[in-house]
């Protein structure tokens, strides 16, 4: 009677090849529903953080820093769902176009191309997988809202008659006030500290599935 040569279940669990962590590559039917789902929640969140903003006396210079604070879920749900290098820069174009045709301001389209470009690279190069990194590029990613207050340093006298015609004198003296040229490097920093702080609670608020997902 011939022995039977099926290998054991233990030899073949022994020998079978450790399964690899997925890595980036194309986007899918998958990733764009997530980009789309994201995207919409981003944007209503920034929405309310501009409206809150606009309701505080002076509280426009503090804009950027909310909507990163806002939207950091959401945003750290696309890295965290996708891990797809395309993912983030499509989120960035989306806005651009979105704030944009809202704003009429081709300043945020070109800020907010290049920071989603830039996030996209940052997470990527920890793979999407490395927590820190995705943090950084939380913060990078919430520069795109920067292209809003550049009208206030680039063309600023221009920009403030135009304005003070459409909005009033008072108006147009309250921003100017508001946005001194030397408040620029100020918002740089509020920007990027808002998507630090945004990323940081949404670690916080999904450590479960943070780590369900491998983010280290």
């Amino acid at each position: 009677m011939t022995n039977s040569t099926t290998p054991s279940a233990a030899t073949q669990a022994t020998s079978a090849t450790p399964e690899q962590p997925a890595k980036p590559g194309r986007l899918g039917t998958r990733d764009y529903i997530f980009i789309g789902v994201y995207t919409v929640l981003y944007f209503v969140l920034i929405c309310v953080a501009a409206m809150i903003a606009n309701l505080i006396p002076g509280g426009q210079l503090f804009m950027g820093l909310a909507c990163g604070i806002l939207g950091g879920v959401p945003y750290m749900l696309v890295l965290m769902k996708s891990r797809n290098f395309g993912a983030v820069t499509i989120v960035g174009v989306l806005l651009a176009l979105i704030m944009g045709v809202i704003h009429g301001n081709w300043y945020t389209i070109v800020t907010a191309v290049v920071a989603g470009v830039a996030a996209d690279l940052i997470a990527r190069a920890g793979g999407y997988r490395k927590l820190g990194l995705n943090i950084v590029s939380a913060g990078v990613f919430n520069l795109w809202n920067l292209g809003l207050f550049l009208p206030f340093y680039i063309g600023r006298n221009d920009y403030l008659a135009a304005m003070a015609a459409k909005k009033g004198a008072e108006w147009a003296d309250g921003m100017a006030n508001l946005f001194p040229t030397w408040m620029l490097p100020v918002i740089v920093l509020m920007g990027v500290a808002g998507g630090l702080i945004g990323a940081w609670i949404a670690k916080l608020l999904m450590r479960k599935h943070f780590q369900r997902a491998g983010l280290v």
